[in-house]
């Protein structure tokens, strides 16, 4: 079934009020070459979407999937990948799966990892 434009958007209106960004996963050196460290590398997306916790038996459950997840984010579009970090209220989470339906993107992500 084709969603129309106009119903995506008032979706979108209704339920997509958090900021969340995508950023790269890498490892950061110091000008001599050393690792400083693991972890965001550029911010690559930026959008409005819905974030909720979740348990993986639910996700399991409801997508058919065992993944390691514990965060369910829906959100109309995103360039976002697997292993890419998704920033949301200051709290970094590794995107474990992308799904995309015909009126939203459901990204599942886990929290530290």
């Amino acid at each position: 079934m084709k969603i129309p434009e106009i119903f995506k958007q008032a979706i979108a209106d209704t339920f997509y009020d958090k900021d969340i960004e995508i950023w790269t996963e890498g490892t950061i050196k110091d000008e001599e070459g050393s690792v400083i460290e693991n972890g965001k590398v550029e911010k690559i997306d930026s959008f409005k979407g819905n974030f909720q916790f979740s348990t993986r038996e639910y996700i399991q459950q409801e997508y058919g999937k065992e993944i390691e997840a514990n965060a369910i984010v829906t959100c109309d579009k995103t360039i976002g990948k697997i292993g890419n970090i998704l920033v949301y209220n200051n709290n970094d989470y590794t995107i474990k799966s992308l799904i995309t339906g015909d009126s939203h993107t459901t990204i599942l992500v886990l929290r530290g990892a």
